[in-house]
């Protein structure tokens, strides 16, 4: 077996990978990342690329106050007690760095925008901001990647995702990208190939290679150029490895062992092959594990066998989301995390996987669902069932096989909140202190014809993985640290607990993570 030596394997060439690989460059470290795909970029390129960034230095220009200290009680209140994944350590870790994060992004002159009108999840929560923590990054033109432009990953026309993608500038050509997550990936590619970060795609590691006293490289399986055949190669890393993967929500035996019941695969929207074999390997070397029944919940759909999350549809008036009796039970624009868990919450005592988004001609005509563009839907697509339509709710509910009378009352009433502006029920729509004259997520559903579809507890992504201290090193069972190894974004296990914090926490956490493990690791470069 060839014998190779570098000063940091990355393994993993989404945003995380990238952005460790850039900065340990500028660190001096001669560095090497090892992606098992054909494509770089990740998950991050298929999605919306937001990042949730408290106290960035970008909210100053948008009138916004905020601190790490502020940063730091909002994660707090929000996620509650301490755990053996969401430390003290690892919540102020976050609340440090994020703003660092974000200077380092715009030093790098990533083009990135704070959103003004993206609020908290929790804004009763003390320190909770209803804008400004979250940014995204501007159009990319691919075309500076030069030969690199066919190796980046990039959302489909309908986004395997599912993430309503942002379009970004005033004119969208071939060569611009579609999302902010496409955007993101891009610019941290590009920067990675101009400081010279090598780069091996289609490339898996198999296992990790131990030294004396931890750590000290990984063995990779990798296609050699012009054949089908595969190579090994042990990469010695002195400086240590980094496992910037995602999780295992590509792996059905996993999730059957670990995440709550029923689950499948295919409800996964995040785009992801992963099937936890970054997890293994850490494992089979030493690492302890955290967090392996939780994930980054979001309710889809399931149609030509990938999943859509539904954050706009469900958020938007004229529909509410029943379960088999008919029946309300969560509000339906709460945060995605939320949302998705409360079909396993229902399920508990009522039939709620699949639950129904049901919808009146208005909700249709006028928002995106799914791979559908809003407007009519084609009758090739409602015989396949995975959309329903009726001129009635009664012949509606028979289709879905829920109970008539049920849904016709839960109806009524949702229709009387709508008239109101107040969902009585749970608060649908309604953010704290704000002054409106009307409830935007509010609108009667009432206009034939009525639409449907089925909802099941998605994800987009999942949250186990190894546990972590605050700069990514990972940790065995007794809490001691396995040297020259660290892990971040969907390989360790997510701070955020059983909920989060704003949207785009899933992405700054693994982002966050890399920077951390970078400066620590890089330490006396």
């Amino acid at each position: 077996m060839d014998v190779i030596r570098t000063d940091l394997v990355v393994v993993g060439a989404g945003a995380a990978g990238l952005l460790a690989a850039v900065a340990a460059r500028r660190r001096g470290l001669e560095v090497l990342v090892v992606e098992a795909s054909g494509l770089a970029g990740g998950s991050t390129a298929t999605g919306d690329g937001r990042l949730w960034l408290p106290a960035n230095h970008l909210m100053g220009k948008l009138g916004i106050a905020d601190s790490v200290e502020v940063a730091a009680d909002y994660l707090d209140a929000v996620l509650g007690s301490p755990s053996v994944t969401s430390t003290p350590e690892r919540r102020a870790a976050y609340a440090e760095t994020a703003g660092k994060l974000g200077r380092w992004l715009a030093s790098s002159k990533l083009p990135l925008v704070a959103e003004n009108q993206t609020a908290d999840h929790d804004l009763e929560a003390p320190g909770a901001r209803s804008g400004g923590r979250v940014v995204h990054c501007e159009s990319f033109d691919r075309r500076v990647l030069g030969e690199w432009d066919e190796w980046l990953r990039s959302p489909e026309a309908a986004g395997r995702s599912g993430l309503r993608n942002r379009v970004i500038g005033a004119t969208l050509t071939r060569h611009a990208s579609r999302s902010s997550g496409e955007a993101l990936a891009g610019e941290l590619l590009h920067r990675a190939i101009g400081t010279g970060v090598e780069i091996w795609l289609d490339s898996r590691v198999v296992d990790l290679v131990e030294s004396d006293d931890g750590i000290g490289g990984v063995v990779v399986r990798r296609n050699v150029q012009g054949s089908d055949a595969e190579v090994g190669i042990e990469v010695l890393a002195g400086r240590g490895v980094l496992l910037a993967g995602n999780g295992f929500e590509a792996n059905q035996q996993l999730r059957e062992e670990y995440l709550p019941l029923p689950t499948d695969a295919a409800w996964s929207a995040s785009g992801s092959s992963d099937d936890g074999g970054l997890l293994a390997l850490a494992i089979e070397h030493g690492a302890a594990t955290g967090a392996l029944d939780e994930a980054w919940w979001t309710p889809v759909l399931v149609t030509g066998g990938r999943a859509y999350p539904l954050d706009q549809a469900r958020r938007a008036p004229h529909s509410l989301i029943v379960d088999s009796a008919g029946s309300r039970f969560f509000n339906e624009a709460g945060p995605d995390t939320d949302a998705g868990r409360a079909l396993y919450d229902r399920s508990r005592g009522v039939r709620a996987i699949p639950s129904f988004l049901i919808m009146d001609s208005r909700h249709r005509r006028e928002v995106p669902l799914g791979p559908w563009a809003a407007g009519a839907i084609h009758r090739s697509e409602l015989d396949t069932g995975d959309v329903m339509k009726a001129s009635t709710l009664n012949d509606l509910a028979q289709q879905l096989g829920i109970d008539r009378a049920g849904l016709i009352g839960t109806v009524v009433q949702f229709n009387a909140f709508a008239r109101k502006g107040v969902d009585q029920d749970y608060h649908r729509g309604e953010v704290p202190g704000a002054r409106r004259k009307a409830n935007a997520s509010l609108g009667k559903v009432e206009k034939s014809p009525f639409w449907a579809v089925r909802v099941y507890p998605g994800d987009l992504g999942t949250k186990g993985g190894v546990l972590v201290d605050a700069d990514g090193r990972v940790l065995r069972p007794d809490g001691s640290v396995i040297a020259g190894l660290h892990a971040c974004g969907g390989t360790a296990a997510s701070l955020m607990g059983r909920t989060s914090p704003g949207p785009g926490a899933a992405l700054g956490e693994a982002l966050v993570g890399a920077f951390r493990a970078v400066l620590k690791l890089s330490e006396a470069a």
